[in-house]
């Protein structure tokens, strides 16, 4: 049997990677590698991915033509699968690619793409594309780097992909399919539909077939007038969320705009109390903005896990995105809180892992996230929870009683003091 090496090019894919890598290990047929190749990614998208330690990490300067060339380079097996960061292959995915790419003959192939989150004309836009791309398979091959499945040694006796090419993936399937065999594999891979959520239906429309245009001429250059930016998507913009069952064991992803309703899934997610030398802990009024509880108080920040996030990994990601400090010393205090509540029609139901963290970093709220911020003591914050006329979440009136009974537990108090005095955590 061949050995199978995917590669992955990566720059800014926090909400993707570790999707689709937690997708590559539930494989029926496991690749004998995989290769991340990232493009100097500023997010958490490295952390992520470092998380699964059957991954191989390595560095590439963009355009992601030289990310992909990187992985084919160093790759060590006899067929590569290239996939984009936020693909989303079912677990039988590789087993029938390769069956269809072998039965076939195929030097080159993609498979047939289907998006996720979009509408039905863009739906059809897609299987459009589909269809024109198995009518010129032989006369004209055409596809995209989504996913493109190539025999090593072929594809690096063909060039490899042009790294200085904005648009490399056209130009290397054309290429590599004049000189083999290219087929459009009668395989299923889902894909993402957010260019089309950012940028607009009607104006992505009009790029592919402007792009298609120039690919048909085979202008790949001049195509680059289209601008399509790699890694410059809107960061939680609709990302997803893990859902587990009653033991906390991880049985599968929703969007996060999806899971939130009157009978929310059980899924991962955290709490932090964050506090300052002087003792006092932060409360944040949570953004008008927000589908759940919008306007009311609650503890400093909280959030969910993104697919192969530590707790610790996704609570200094939040703490940076909606307070704008990534200087903060964390301890998770509560690691098996859970809890269930409703309002106005939805309903959160979350295990939520409770953090204490030390910071005197400037706040600099995010307004999308955070209505308005105070700084209170621990007694202040006590009396606000067990009044029952204070308007603060659920969640953390819960925390807050049980971190009360940790603080009596804790003897002379000194794990708050270790916090305020800015001292080293020691084990949580």
């Amino acid at each position: 049997m061949p050995r199978v090496s995917v590669i992955i090019p990566m720059l800014n894919e926090q909400s993707n990677i570790g999707l689709l890598l937690d997708l590559l290990r539930k494989q029926t047929q496991l690749p004998d590698e995989i290769i991340v190749v990232d493009g100097g990614s500023s997010d958490t998208s490295v952390d992520i991915a470092s998380n699964f330690e059957e991954v191989r990490i390595v560095n590439a300067s963009p355009p992601v033509g030289a990310q992909r060339q990187k992985g084919l380079e160093i790759a060590t097996g006899d067929i590569v699968v290239f996939l984009d960061s936020d693909t989303q292959p079912d677990e039988h995915f590789i087993e029938k690619a390769l069956s269809e790419f072998t039965r076939r003959k195929a030097d080159i192939a993609c498979p047939l793409f289907v998006p996720t989150g979009v509408n039905f004309a863009v739906s059809l836009l897609y299987w459009f594309y589909n269809l024109v791309f198995i009518a010129t398979q032989q006369i004209l091959p055409s596809g995209a780097g989504m996913c493109i499945i190539a025999k090593r040694d072929f594809a690096i006796g063909c060039g490899g992909l042009r790294k200085e090419l904005v648009y490399e993936d056209i130009e290397f399937i054309r290429r590599c399919g004049k000189k083999g065999r290219y087929r459009i594999l009668p395989v299923k891979l889902y894909v993402s539909g957010r260019r089309f959520k950012q940028h607009g239906a009607i104006i992505m429309a009009f790029k592919y077939l402007a792009l298609s245009f120039f690919f048909t001429l085979g202008i790949f250059k001049f195509a680059e007038i289209i601008k399509y930016p790699f890694g410059k998507y809107e960061q939680g913009r609709d990302e997803y969320v893990v859902l587990v069952d009653d033991g906390g064991e991880t049985i599968g992803y929703e969007l996060k705009s999806r899971v939130h309703n009157n009978n929310t899934r059980l899924h991962k997610a955290f709490s932090v109390f964050l506090f300052d030398s002087a003792g006092h802990v932060m409360l944040q009024q949570r953004s008008a903005k927000k589908k759940t509880w919008p306007l009311v108080w609650s503890n400093s920040c909280c959030g969910h896990l993104l697919p192969g996030e530590t707790v610790e990994q996704a609570a200094r990601r939040r703490l940076k995105e909606e307070l704008g400090i990534d200087n903060v010393r964390l301890a998770i205090v509560i690691p098996d809180f859970r809890y269930f509540a409703q309002m106005n029609g939805v309903a959160e139901s979350e295990i939520c892992p409770v953090l204490i963290g030390y910071s005197d970093d400037k706040v600099i709220p995010n307004p999308d996230e955070v209505q308005e911020i105070k700084w209170v003591t621990w007694d202040e914050l006590y009396g606000i929870c067990v009044d029952p006329a204070s308007e603060i979440s659920p969640w953390c009136i819960e925390e807050v009683k049980l971190l009360n009974k940790l603080l009596k537990d804790w003897e002379s108090e000194e794990r708050f003091r270790q916090i305020a005095s800015n001292k080293p955590l020691g084990d949580s």
